[in-house]
């Protein structure tokens, strides 16, 4: 265990066009997640989402309501990771009105996938409650990418 643990906050973005989902992929170990990273002391969590999404592949977005809170404690051979994920829909991405179909990243670990939502259970989603809420529905619509009546934060 290390010396001072940490409970890590990760705020994530839940983004879907055209029954796609927007995800992140780990190049070295093939595992996909909803993009976003570590909120920093002081930082609201959705202003994180918008500061790793301009980080991880340039592109301003519109933050919308937390839809999703999980948790989670899993080891690696470094260490053991306590994580809170906070999963907000994000309403807009880019710039201009038309969603890029290929979103380039700006750092070298990570790629970018469209993924079909039909075909969300046969990817390695991380972590696992979150593919799981994705594939019952996730409180979104597939189709508009809108939240369903009913969810609430």
């Amino acid at each position: 265990m290390p010396k001072t643990p940490t409970i890590e906050i990760i705020a994530r973005g839940l983004f879907i066009h055209e029954s796609r989902v927007l995800l992140c992929k780990n190049l070295k170990h093939g595992y996909h997640y909803l993009p976003g990273g570590h909120v920093e002391f002081a930082e609201r969590a959705s202003e994180s989402l918008q500061r790793e999404l301009i980080e991880e592949c340039s592109l301003e977005s519109t933050i919308g309501p937390l839809l999703l809170t999980t948790e989670q404690v899993f080891s690696t051979k470094k260490k053991t990771h306590h994580e809170i994920n906070l999963v907000f829909h994000v309403e807009h991405i880019g710039s201009g009105k038309d969603i890029p179909s290929e979103i380039i990243s700006n750092e070298s670990q990570i790629g970018f996938d469209w993924i079909d939502l039909a075909a969300i259970t046969q990817v390695d989603l991380r972590p696992v409650e979150i593919q799981a809420w994705l594939a019952s529905g996730g409180g979104v619509s597939p189709e508009t990418g809108l939240l369903l009546s009913g969810i609430e934060s």
